[in-house]
């Protein structure tokens, strides 16, 4: 007989093995099977190709193929499952060992990284999913004045590099891949699953995968991004001194945009398509009443003009197409966010699609499933606040972890 060493082994009873997959399935209690099958008085750990004798089992881990269909292990009892087997009808069983983390954030952005900064000096080993846009949405600005620190401002791309960088010295796992789906459940293990193919097992998970601006979808807007295109008056707003800007929108957030670009700008033009404001009277006066800003009712930005910074947009009536070109340095799309929760089927969100949080805490309504960052906060969408909740979660994480240990 051979010595368990590699990762295939042949098994014996189909029928117990059919059984034992249908239990699976069907959620069953894995620490009353792992009792039930301890009858079987020894073991091999791991399993290799060969004959084994009636009484032997092994120890499987997380993935079972029975004769090629997949059946799915997540614990608890450490993962752990003690499959009985004989000569008989042998059958293939394919076992892959995987760790159980104490911590996986999903996202790295100020939010994401903050957390596992936090996570990592108290020894939790974190692992950070950097997904499809390491770094966030603050990669793709370029002086950033607003973060503490730097007096002199920082490259939006530079400090998600630090940031990075600060949470690896202290022991952070990053994997350059996404999240393709995750199986939540009270108390856990959480089970995240990666567009690898790839999948993680948890006893907690940081959410902090954050929103992105939504856009008109021009061509131009892509192109002149970080050169006078931004969708955030208050991190850009202070670059357009006494120069024209424009706003594309028409509720609550395009007022507040257009009134605090004011501060700075010579005129800020509001471009809306409607002849009436979304946003509340009391916004919608203020911003009427302001001698800096003029509302170009029922027209759309056909296209942004300049060829290395903003120059101009030309603007289009959508009553009577008449077009028009209006000089400007900056363009600011105030057209609302799009929290990054569309994977996240079973965790209570708003109907914009962001996280709702219990008080004033990281908890989301799964136990053991926290969220931070613009992913759960559709107010203040700042990095510094982002990075705030951050902290927040991985605080909440290490107090949930040892009540639950």
């Amino acid at each position: 007989m051979k010595k368990a060493t590699a990762r295939h082994i042949l098994v014996s009873s189909k029928e117990i093995c059919e059984e034992l997959k249908k239990e699976i399935e069907n959620g069953a209690d894995f620490a009353a099977i792992a009792k039930e099958m301890s009858e079987c008085p020894s073991g091999l750990e791991g399993g290799d190709l060969g004959e084994f004798t009636p009484g032997q089992m092994v120890k499987a881990f997380d993935k079972v193929v029975f004769s090629g269909e997949v059946g799915k292990i997540y614990g608890p009892v450490k993962n752990t499952i003690w499959l009985p087997f004989n000569r008989n009808n042998k059958l293939n069983i394919r076992v892959k060992n995987i760790k159980m983390e104490n911590v996986v954030i999903i996202g790295s952005g100020p939010a994401g990284l903050t957390a596992a900064i936090y996570c990592a000096r108290a020894n939790l080993k974190p692992i950070v999913i950097l997904g499809n846009l390491p770094g966030g949405q603050l990669t793709q600005t370029t002086d950033i004045e607003n973060f503490p620190g730097f007096p002199e401002a920082i490259n939006g791309f530079e400090l998600m590099i630090k940031m990075q960088q600060q949470a690896e010295k202290f022991g952070t796992k990053l994997i350059y891949d996404s999240v393709k789906t995750v199986d939540f459940k009270d108390g856990g293990p959480q089970t995240v699953h990666l567009a690898s193919g790839d999948k993680l097992i948890s006893k907690t998970v940081i959410i902090a995968t954050g929103a992105t601006p939504r856009w008109l979808g021009l061509e131009s807007e892509e192109r002149l991004k970080t050169k006078g295109v931004s969708a955030c008056a208050t991190c850009d707003g202070a670059f357009f001194r006494d120069v024209p800007v424009i706003v594309v929108g028409g509720g609550d957030s395009a007022m507040e945009e257009a009134l605090f670009l004011t501060k700075f700008a010579s005129k800020v033009y509001i471009i809306h398509r409607r002849d009436q404001l979304r946003a509340s009277k009391i916004m919608g006066d203020r911003a009427k009443q302001n001698p800096k800003i003029e509302i170009v009712w029922d027209s759309v930005v056909s296209d942004i003009l300049g060829k290395d910074e903003v120059e101009a947009v030309k603007v289009k009536n959508v009553k009577t197409e008449v077009e028009r070109t209006i000089e400007c340095k900056g363009y600011f799309v105030a057209l609302g966010h799009i929290p990054s929760t569309g994977f996240l089927q079973d965790i209570n969100k708003d109907r914009q699609g962001y996280i709702e949080l219990k008080s004033l805490n990281s908890h989301t309504n799964i136990d053991g499933v926290f969220a931070a960052g613009d992913c759960a906060d559709k107010t203040y969408r700042q990095a510094i606040t982002a990075a705030g909740m951050g902290c927040k979660a991985a605080l909440d994480i290490e107090h949930w972890l040892e009540a639950n240990s």
